[in-house]
């Protein structure tokens, strides 16, 4: 054991430094034809705009990943003196087209009207009303009998909610990243509400950039002490193309009372460093939505209560078993938040940038291709290209006969030697 690693110590102390470390490269056969040529330069072009495009303007220099964690506020108000400077509306309105039945307008306020739920926002557009009461021997929250079913008033009133379309819906939300540290509201961001074409139909500019903003069309500017985006129902509506009195949904009805359910999808994206969003409303057609609603019925309360209000009695029972149904029909507005969010990471970066620049061998692959499998002279190309070496079978059994006939030798000048030594 010893001898053979003091033997292999010797062998790379007796051998030349120029061999032992010497270099190795590739065979570069440059082919003079403009039929490869071209298309190999070509190709070549293509791929490194496809990469210039990656990763400037695809931002694969960015570490993304989905908003994550955010929160969505809304609020409904309507500006009562622009809406009564229109004057009133009428008093009753038809149905539809072929029915002869009116329904009257209901002014209710903003907070009436609108329901605020998780991630959604509901505007009453048409509500109907029923009355029913319990025995007053029932108890009207927990009936244990038969007899205590509450006796129902066939008799029901219905209303359209006045002014939906011009009441303004403001929108405030927020993104933070589940890997990355990015959180972000959206007062502080640039954003647009396209319509269902994808076409801009309103932006909204931070109120930083206030006296920068020199631009045409519908915009706002964000004020200080109004972070959110503040749009009318009817400029949502038009984005969807909706009209609630005309248009008809599930060939019965007007949307405006069958309801409709419009989902808002906010989408982020990354401008540089920089995020912003677009709202991408869309109108889920033939679909309905409504809220039932019960309240107590102040018709019905107990006059025993009503006297012991300017008396002295106190705990005073009220055995009030008067309800009134309310029946919702509206605008269901659901917010969805998606997209990408990111920042600037240099591994990112190099990643896809050797990911990209592998796509150049493509070219060569292609190119190899034709140059040995498609032209006619490829059969030329091929003995330029492949260089063929000695038969190394050849060379072992050359060099085995050589060992052979040196032993051979060494054995006859041993018996040579032998003979001498005898004699």
């Amino acid at each position: 054991m010893g001898n053979s690693i003091s033997g292999t110590i010797n062998s790379i102390k007796n051998r030349d430094l120029d061999d032992l470390f010497s270099y190795n490269t590739p065979k570069v056969l440059r082919v003079r034809d403009r039929r490869l040529g071209i298309p190999y330069y070509t190709f070549m072009i293509v791929i490194f705009v496809y990469i210039c495009y990656a990763v400037i303007v695809e931002q694969r220099y960015l570490k993304t990943e989905e908003p994550g964690g955010g929160s969505i506020r809304t609020t409904l108000q309507l500006n009562t003196t622009e809406v009564d400077s229109k004057g009133d509306n009428p008093d009753a309105i038809l149905k539809n087209a072929n029915s002869e039945e009116t329904i009257q307008w209901l002014y209710w306020s903003t907070t009436q009207a609108a329901s605020v739920q998780d991630g959604s926002l509901f505007i009453t557009t048409r509500v109907s009303e029923r009355s029913f009461q319990y025995n007053s021997a029932c108890n009207a929250y927990f009936p244990t009998k038969r007899e205590c079913r509450p006796k129902m008033n066939n008799e029901k009133k219905t209303y359209y909610v006045a002014d939906i379309e011009d009441m303004t819906l403001m929108i405030e939300h927020t993104i933070r990243g589940n890997l990355l540290s990015i959180t972000e509201v959206n007062g502080n961001l640039y954003g647009e509400l396209l319509d269902k074409n994808e076409k801009v139909i309103w932006r909204f500019y931070p109120n930083k950039y206030s006296k920068e903003i020199n631009k045409s069309g519908n915009y706002t500017i964000r004020d200080i002490d109004k972070p959110g985006d503040i749009f009318k129902i009817g400029t949502l509506l038009d984005a969807v193309d909706l009209n609630l009195s005309e248009k008809i949904n599930n060939n019965e009805e007007p949307y405006r009372y069958t309801g409709c359910v419009i989902v808002i999808i906010i989408e982020y994206t990354n401008k540089g460093n920089t995020i912003e969003y677009k709202y991408k409303p869309t109108l889920i057609e033939n679909a309905e939505m409504k809220i039932l609603e019960l309240v107590r019925d102040g018709d019905y309360i107990n006059p025993d209560v009503i006297k012991s209000l300017s008396s002295s009695k106190v705990n005073l029972e009220n055995k009030s078993n008067g309800w009134i149904e309310y029946n919702r029909h509206g605008i269901e507005i659901k917010f969805v938040q998606l997209g990408s969010i990111g920042q600037f990471d240099f591994m990112a970066l190099c990643m896809n940038l050797v990911a990209s620049i592998a796509m150049l061998s493509v070219a060569s692959t292609i190119v190899e291709s034709l140059m040995l499998y498609i032209l006619p002279q490829k059969g030329v190309y091929r003995r330029f290209k492949f260089e063929i070496t000695d038969d190394f079978s050849d060379i072992r059994d050359h060099e085995r006969e050589a060992k052979m006939e040196k032993k051979k030798r060494e054995e006859e000048e041993r018996q040579k030697a032998a003979k001498i030594e005898d004699v």
